[in-house]
């Protein structure tokens, strides 16, 4: 009996280790299954929800191919991750710093973690990219634009007793049953008009139409509201208007903005950016458009907008190593100060600069580490870089220039657990404002704290 009981195990053990294999991989496909999100595409967004299986320390890929963690609520940079009833949600705007496209389609990487200390998993989301038509150059005989509106949001065109020839004529549109005439939806009027609608549902989450305004002009409203929808009529020379000349095309651009968003644990504030081209010649056939030489309207012009990354000598700032002494070598924990600025000439001496986040990885983009988070220094770094604030917490330093230093550091080697000679390399996002006012920012650490290291070891910038 005993002999036949080992016959037998020796006979299915190769089954049970068949069956072993084929559990070990079913496992793992579940796993790998549990990873992946629910992904929603809106007009203006991707946006992904994880299970309860997901943790909470979400990366995200740059087009540089280093993964960084994604904020929490606050978005940077167009993406950021949200936290409710245990699962974990992450949106990106279509041009965030993170999309790619491919073909037809925009695609954003992820890094994510099932369980503590367990495997990374990428995950990649993606949402159809949608092809918007190019913008038509309006002629006088253009018809751009819908007439198909509901009768609440149409806006009149044209005097009150216009004839329906008269109104086809000003390329609006005609209701033969009360014999009205209305602009076109989402067009440039002949008679020198932006005509268009903006719906709540154009933002995640939606927005309130009847808290839009043309940006710095609140008194340019809409003209015509519903529950869900505004309708904008603004003169090309009215509301704060741009104005830019390309040759025979004049181009007019308005912004329109939400006034008062309450951007705290709902939404990023709300801007649309719109746009009229007209042929010269098209100026030329309607007298509207005579232009008052002593009330010119805005010119604007293309202009560049160059940011540069310096290490300075010491922490004075007065000098700075040029690009030939670079790579750096230098001994761990010592300071390098580095500078980030717009670089001379600025096109408009008014424009500011805001740092975001800094980031430093190694040569090989094994890891990453966060210097600044939010133009402040770290939290979670014990040897935190210091960045020049005032009494109030604000920093210091001139609006065109950003200073901080960097306590020089070593990454492990994932391979073998030891320090990693390699070069180190830093970056910087970046915003550059219209407005000094925009770009304050205020640290509330300003104490740095030290840790002891081994100095035997050289890090290379």
């Amino acid at each position: 009996m005993l002999l036949m009981i080992c016959v037998i195990f020796a006979f299915f053990a190769p089954y049970y280790r068949c069956l072993s294999t084929l559990v070990q991989q079913k496992t793992a496909q579940t796993r790998a299954q549990d990873a992946l999100p629910r992904v929603t595409c809106t007009a203006r967004r991707i946006r992904a929800v994880f299970g309860q299986a997901v943790l909470h320390n979400l990366h995200v890929k740059d087009r540089s191919g280093v993964s960084v963690p994604v904020p929490k609520a606050k978005e940077h940079c167009g993406v950021r991750r949200g936290e409710k009833n245990g699962t974990l949600s992450f949106q990106s705007r279509y041009d965030s710093c993170y999309t790619q496209v491919e073909g037809d389609t925009v695609v954003v990487s992820l890094r994510v973690q099932l369980d503590a200390g367990d495997q990374w998993y990428r995950v990649n989301i993606s949402c159809p990219l949608l092809k918007i038509a190019q913008k038509p150059i309006i002629g006088r005989t253009s018809r751009s634009g819908k007439c198909s509106i509901h009768r609440a949001l149409r806006v009149d065109c044209g005097p009150q007793d216009v004839s329906n020839d008269g109104c086809l004529k000003l390329g609006c549109c005609y209701d033969d049953h009360d014999s009205t005439c209305y602009y076109r939806m989402n067009t440039c009027s002949l008679d020198g008009h932006f005509v268009f609608s903006v719906k709540a549902t154009d933002t995640d989450p939606p927005i309130n139409t009847n808290n839009l305004a043309v940006k710095g002009q609140p008194q340019c409203s809409p003209v015509a509201t519903s529950a869900d929808t505004a309708v904008f009529k603004i003169g090309v020379r009215e509301c704060g208007t741009k104005m830019m000349v390309n040759g025979d095309v004049v181009s007019y651009e308005v912004e329109v903005e939400e006034l008062h968003p309450k951007i705290r644990g709902k939404h990023s504030p709300f801007s649309l950016q719109v746009q009229c081209q007209y042929e010269g010649s098209a100026l030329l056939h309607t007298d509207q458009w005579s232009l008052n030489p002593t009330n010119p309207p805005p010119v604007t012009a293309m202009g560049t907008v160059r940011v540069q990354m310096r290490i300075a000598t010491d922490e004075s700032f007065t000098s700075f190593l040029p690009e030939d002494q670079l790579p750096l070598t230098l001994y761990l924990h010592k300071p390098v100060y580095v500078e980030v600025s717009i670089a001379p000439p600025s096109p408009d001496p008014s424009l500011s600069l805001r740092v975001r986040d800094c980031f430093a990885y190694p040569a090989s983009r094994h890891s990453v580490w966060t210097l600044l988070y939010d133009g402040c220094p770290n939290p979670l770094d014990n040897i935190r870089s210091s960045v020049p604030v005032d009494s109030q917490g604000k920093t210091t330093s001139h609006s065109h220039v950003r200073r901080f230093d960097v306590k020089t550091f070593s990454f492990v080697d994932p391979e073998t657990g030891n320090p990693s000679v390699e070069e180190v390399y830093f970056y910087c996002w970046v915003e550059i404002c219209t407005e000094e006012e925009e770009c304050k920012q205020h640290c509330s650490i300003t104490c740095e704290c030290f840790r002891s290291l081994c100095s035997t070891f050289t890090l290379t910038l």
